[in-house]
């Protein structure tokens, strides 16, 4: 049996059910009569869909941004599903799956499932899958999947899966980049191994091709295992300026726009013709720090940088109020999230300018600091920056596309600083390992501060909900008390649509599939 690591469904997820019911076209909100009367869904047609944001790739293994899974998740099936709105883990490729002893995890695969390219979904290509995620050079997974010790074909469609430490979280993590299983035969025909641009995956939808910063065209699987995608085919054109990809659709010249920010929904909200709605969201506005060298090494600058920020401030400048301005990394409500904790800064100068003091640093500081190059983005550096200075924090900013900020800070080490949203994970405790743990991609630092690691081995050691509750909510007070990032506010999910769309769900996760969505003549 699957095991639901997420215990009861808490207010945030209800909410966000609602929502996501009436980004659907509010069906479940008519009356009877009305329902009745309401159009069913029809196939065909091309939807002509739109983000702002080029993916890194389209190999689950080496991207590295969450708008990637507006493309993914139409190329890919993962091992486990999950549920948008609440985030239950569900059956997708794995049928069922269980903890036999707490070092194994067994996986029951679904049988009859072809990749794109015609061959078998099987156990053999699971186990190359999840081979080349820990091994393969440029796999940006490795440490997600570093507690795993082996993985075997023990049936033509089972494998099972040898931990070296019990670790909680794994089903979840068998939900994200690492479960999506890449067809064996496309990556050993592709130089190099590199499937970055060649995707074939199991998905609803197959690909067609890339124009780099212009369009992702995909078409229907036609062979798909599950439910037949209603669309016959997606157009994702990427349009970076978050004003123009807005317009496509209110000029007609696009169906959806994926991705946006407070100021454009409040503009689309003013035209008629379309629908612009927000939904509760795990991702979350923050920033990474550099903490094993430079000014950012001392716990104090990190500290005082947390106590120059008014965070309402800047959920409400920023985001328009809809996301949640405190410093949690989870959004209110949510079941991993302490209440007591989550406004553990709030805006206080005298002890961002104390503690610089004790640093040596009366006079300030300045901070170099990575961001991405677009106008949302540009504008929330600006916010921040004056928030910060105000304390005597300077930054000095260099704008970059998010792929190459990525490179920038965490693979060349450059900086101290990159601003950026992140989150969007399924288990919280993942959360937490794939941005402070030593060998996460996300930490430039690569070390883990003393105490760190007993709290997040008890996250993935702990099977019991309500156990694991507690020690998540310690994590969380360590990671404020330490600093280990700058946390600026919790999100919505942001989407301008035409009525014609129909069966629309971002979900929590910002992460849409697209199967079921389809487009009223």
């Amino acid at each position: 049996m699957a095991r639901n690591l997420f215990g009861n469904t808490p207010d945030i997820t209800r909410r966000s059910l609602l929502a996501g019911t009436v980004a659907a076209g509010g069906m479940a909100l008519l009356p009877a009569k009305a329902r009745a009367q309401a159009p069913q869904p029809r196939s065909g047609g091309t939807l002509r869909a739109v983000m702002p944001f080029n993916p890194a790739a389209l190999d689950p293994l080496t991207g590295r941004n969450n708008p990637d899974f507006n493309v993914l998740f139409m190329l890919f099936d993962a091992l486990i599903g999950f549920d948008p709105a609440t985030l239950e883990l569900q059956p997708m490729l794995a049928t069922s799956w269980k903890f036999t002893d707490p070092k194994t995890l067994v996986l029951e695969l679904r049988q009859g499932v072809e990749f794109h390219d015609g061959t078998p979904f099987n156990a053999e290509a699971v186990v190359f899958h999840l081979q080349r995620s820990m091994t393969y050079e440029r796999s940006n997974i490795k440490s997600d999947l570093a507690v795993i010790d082996k993985t075997e074909a023990t049936g033509p469609y089972q494998v099972s899966i040898k931990l070296k430490y019990p670790d909680a979280t794994l089903p979840a993590v068998l939900s994200d980049r690492a479960g999506c299983i890449v067809s064996p035969a496309s990556v050993k025909a592709a130089a190099g191994g590199n499937v970055d641009r060649a995707p074939v995956g199991t998905g609803p939808f197959k690909f067609v091709e890339w124009q780099d910063n212009t369009v992702i065209k995909l078409v229907k699987n036609a062979n798909y295992w599950g439910d037949k995608p209603y669309l016959d085919g997606i157009e994702m054109r990427i349009v970076n300026e978050f004003n123009t990809a807005v317009r496509t659709v209110t000029a007609g010249e696009a169906d959806i726009v994926l991705n946006m920010s407070a100021q454009q929904m409040a503009v689309a909200r003013r035209d008629p013709k379309v629908a612009a709605e927000a939904s509760p969201s795990m991702i979350y506005y923050t920033s990474f720090l550099n903490y094993g060298d430079g000014p950012l090494k001392d716990v104090r600058v990190r500290q005082a940088m947390n106590w120059a920020l008014d965070r309402p401030v800047l959920n409400q400048v920023l985001w328009g109020g809809l996301g949640g301005g405190h410093c949690s990394m989870f959004p209110t409500g949510f079941w991993a999230n302490d209440p007591t904790t989550e406004n553990f800064y709030t805006k206080d100068l005298d002890k961002a300018k104390a503690l610089l003091k004790e640093a040596g640093l009366a006079n300030g500081v300045e901070i170099q600091t990575f961001t991405w190059a677009d106008q949302a983005a540009v504008q929330r550096q600006e916010v921040v920056s004056a928030q910060l200075a105000e304390a005597g924090i300077r930054l000095k900013v260099t704008p970059a596309q998010p792929a190459q900020t990525m490179q920038y800070f965490l693979t060349e080490k450059k900086g101290h600083m990159l601003l950026t949203p992140t989150g969007g994970l399924p288990d919280p405790a993942t959360t937490y390992d794939r941005q402070f743990s030593a060998t996460a991609y996300r930490n430039a630092a690569k070390i883990e501060l003393p105490g760190y690691r007993e709290l997040m081995d008890a996250s993935m050691n702990e099977f019991d909900n309500a156990k694991r509750k507690a020690v998540l909510y310690k994590m969380q007070r360590f990671v404020l008390e330490n600093a280990l990032h700058l946390p600026q506010f919790t999100s919505a999910g942001i989407i301008v649509r035409s009525p014609k769309v129909q069966s629309f769900a971002f979900g929590l996760l910002q992460r849409p599939r697209f199967h079921k969505v389809w487009m009223q003549a």
